[in-house]
């Protein structure tokens, strides 16, 4: 919940000069590793949502970001399988560095223009 009521107050914030504006989906990357769980989001995003003149009766649409690591050993980017662990699923070495699954991004705002 205290996700959904943040992304609503940055989304208010941004949207406040534009009077009239009703998003109708919001779309996120949320990443493995970002320590959020996508259906309890979209559980908790109408409730978040219910009583904002702009933001009541959207919907949003979750791109699940999967952890991916660079391994040096294989000089390649590699998607994990998992988070059991973080070793390149190739050769099993560690990876040098994570690039990607902490996501946590708004990437679109489906608006429609209230008369």
């Amino acid at each position: 919940m205290s996700v959904a009521l943040q992304i609503r107050r940055s989304l208010e914030t941004e949207l406040a000069d534009e009077p009239g504006l009703r998003v109708v989906q919001v779309g996120l990357q949320v990443g493995a590793l970002s320590g959020i769980v996508p259906a309890a989001l979209e559980f908790a995003w109408p409730h978040a949502m219910a009583d904002s003149p702009m933001l009541a009766g959207s919907t949003v649409a979750i791109e699940w970001i999967d952890v991916t690591g660079r391994c040096e050993p294989c000089d390649a980017t590699r998607t994990l399988p998992g988070l059991v662990s973080l070793r390149c699923p190739v050769c099993d070495t560690p990876l040098a560095e994570i690039t990607g699954g902490d996501e946590l991004d708004i990437t679109s705002v489906d608006v429609h223009d209230d008369p």
